[in-house]
């Protein structure tokens, strides 16, 4: 008998949780189970979902409306019934966790946390006694959800897969030209480059001061008024500095970049990280959180004290000045990211788990 399972997201934009979320759903279709996926109507998600043939179900989940939000999953439940639900964000998880006190809850729920927790004990605690399982995509997620009352006996890791479907495909001429003018780009200068949503990128804009070699920083994700911006203006003149907003596609930059960074302190399992080691780019990364488990040091990647500067900067310096360590972190990070972190490994996991769960808790009672 096919399981039907819920996917379901209150995200729409382009950060790396919802295209993991979506890709894991495409797997989990691939081998046979029926996924229903939720997200945003009219959003990015959605159109990509369709496109992948995903039974897709748009639905808004509004800010502070737990109880409004609740009812409409409710309302879909009815009309869709499934066996299980993955809970990926946090408005789902809120609306989820109350039907589940509420005993208006009838399948189990599994609830996936894909960045370092910032809720409260309380709502953790709520949260885990709902839930059947936990995914946490790294240890040290699974570790921060422990020391906020989620019971370890409940917490499973599973780490984010790398899509290759956004990196293994041709970059054309006219892509990496238009990418070229649009960073300023010289064959003369490195160029190092930092694609993710606001996290400590100030650290790096900071440790430029002692950078000696001219380079050019690209950091990808920044919106427009940002408080990056005044840092950024008072880089030395030796360096260039491009801030960009976010983008879907960034897939051409990375042939443009001599060194991936990544300063976060607060990365579940960094997808952007692990799309820059699957292309065999020199990384560079906070010695916090998930980047631990994905980045051996010294081997496929180097890692520095976290809010650092001058740690980054002797780490920049390093790389720039060596490029057999460049090259020899690159090709290492590329065996890494393909052979340990495959997608697929990911969706086995997350399907063993789905079945684990099923035969513990049936899915024919009232869950909390």
């Amino acid at each position: 008998m096919t399981m039907t399972v819920m996917e379901i997201l209150h995200q729409g934009g382009g950060a790396g949780s919802v295209f993991s979320t979506l890709h894991l759903s495409i797997g989990l279709a691939r081998r046979g189970l029926a996924v229903r996926f939720v997200c945003p109507p009219d959003s990015a998600v959605e159109a990509e979902a369709r496109a992948a043939n995903l039974e897709v179900h748009p639905l808004a989940l509004r800010p502070h409306q737990r109880r409004q939000n609740a009812a409409a999953i409710a309302a879909l439940l009815a009309r869709y019934p499934v066996d299980l639900i993955n809970s990926q964000s946090a408005r789902d998880r809120e609306a989820l966790t109350w039907l589940g006190l509420t005993r208006r809850l009838w399948v189990p729920l599994i609830v996936t946390r894909r960045q370092m927790p910032r809720t409260f004990f309380l709502e953790n605690w709520l949260a885990s006694r709902v839930a059947a399982r936990v995914v946490a995509v790294s240890q040290a997620v699974a570790d921060a959800l422990a020391a906020r009352g989620t019971p370890r006996n409940r917490v499973a890791v599973i780490h984010n897969g790398l899509i290759t479907a956004r990196i293994d495909r041709p970059v054309s001429p006219e892509e990496l030209a238009s990418w070229r003018h649009q960073i300023g780009w010289r064959a003369d200068r490195p160029t190092l480059g930092i694609v993710a949503r606001l996290k400590d990128q100030e650290v790096v804009l900071r440790a430029l001061d002692r950078v000696a070699t001219p380079v050019a920083l690209v950091i990808v994700g920044v919106p427009a008024g940002s408080s990056l911006e005044p840092l950024a203006a008072q880089v030395p003149q030796r360096h260039q500095v491009k801030l960009l907003p976010f983008t879907p596609d960034v897939r051409p930059l990375y042939d443009l970049l001599d060194l991936v960074l990544l300063p976060s302190r607060m990365e579940g399992f960094s997808q952007s990280l692990l799309e820059a080691m699957a292309l065999g780019r020199p990384v560079i990364a906070s010695g916090a959180t998930g980047n631990l488990e994905m980045i051996t040091p010294e081997s496929d990647g180097l890692l520095v004290p976290p809010a650092d500067p001058a740690a980054w900067a002797a780490a920049i310096e390093r790389l720039i000045a060596d490029p057999a360590l460049r090259e020899r972190l690159g090709a290492a990070a590329r065996r890494t990211a393909r052979e340990r972190f495959s997608l697929d490994h990911t969706v086995e996991r997350t399907a063993q788990l789905y079945r684990d769960v099923l035969a513990e808790v049936g899915a024919s009672r009232p869950i909390g």
